[in-house]
C-alpha cells in the first residue's frame, strides 16, 4: 500500500501537538489518530472546518508558514487513516510501556478517548445507533472496556492477558465499524 503518513511525517506532528497541548488544548497524536479514525467511519462527512480546531485546539501559530506546514500533516494524517480504513490494512496509534513487563504493555486510552469523540461529533444517536446494533455493538466492545478502567489500573490492567487481547482488536473493530457504516452513510467520505 502507498504510504501517504512517512514516518518523519508522524514525528513532526507529534512534536507539534505535544508541544501545544498543555497551554493551547491540541490533541496527542494518539488521540488525534483516534478521533479522525471515527470521524471518516460514522455516518456523516464530517468537513475539516469541524474538526481541525478540535484536533488543534487553540493553537497560535508562529507564521502562516507552519499554519500550512501543520495542516499539510493533518490532511495526510487524514487520507493516510482513510486508505488504510478503505483497504483493512489499518493500525491503531497506540502508546506503549515497556518496563516490568515481558512484552510491551499496551496503552489504549488516548486513542480510545479520541475515538469516542470522534464519534460524537457524528450526533449523539451515532453511538446509540450502534449499540442497538449486534454486529456494531460487538465492535465497540474493546472500545467501551478500556474506557471503563479506574485510574489505578491505567498502569496496571486487572487482566494482563485480556488487556492485550482488547488491545489486538482495535484494529479490526474499527475497520469493521467503518464498513458497518458504508452503506449506512448520507455523503460519501472523501480525500481532503
Amino acid at each position: 500500500m502507498e504510504q501517504v503518513f512517512s514516518e518523519q511525517q508522524m514525528t513532526q506532528l507529534e512534536d507539534f501537538l505535544l508541544a501545544h497541548m498543555e497551554d493551547e488544548g491540541c490533541m496527542p497524536l494518539d488521540v488525534a489518530h483516534g478521533y479522525l479514525t471515527a470521524v471518516l467511519s460514522g455516518p456523516h462527512m464530517i468537513m475539516p472546518n469541524t474538526w481541525l480546531p478540535n484536533v488543534l485546539g487553540d493553537v497560535d501559530f508562529a507564521s502562516e508558514e507552519e499554519a500550512g506546514q501543520v495542516m499539510g500533516l493533518l490532511m495526510s494524517l487524514y487520507n493516510s487513516t482513510l486508505m488504510e480504513l478503505e483497504s483493512g490494512e489499518y493500525e491503531p496509534m497506540v502508546l506503549s510501556m515497556e518496563e516490568n513487563y515481558d512484552e510491551p504493555l499496551p496503552l489504549p486510552y488516548g486513542w480510545c478517548e479520541g475515538y469516542i469523540m470522534g464519534w460524537n461529533a457524528h450526533g449523539e444517536d451515532t453511538i446509540d445507533a450502534m449499540a442497538q446494533d449486534e454486529e456494531a455493538a460487538l465492535n465497540l466492545g474493546p472500545v467501551a472496556a478500556f474506557m471503563m478502567y479506574e485510574e489505578d489500573q491505567l498502569l496496571a490492567p486487572p487482566n494482563e492477558a485480556e488487556h492485550c487481547q482488547a488491545a489486538d482488536l482495535l484494529a479490526e473493530s474499527a475497520v469493521d465499524l467503518f464498513r458497518w457504516w458504508l452503506p449506512r452513510r448520507d455523503n460519501p467520505v472523501g480525500r481532503a
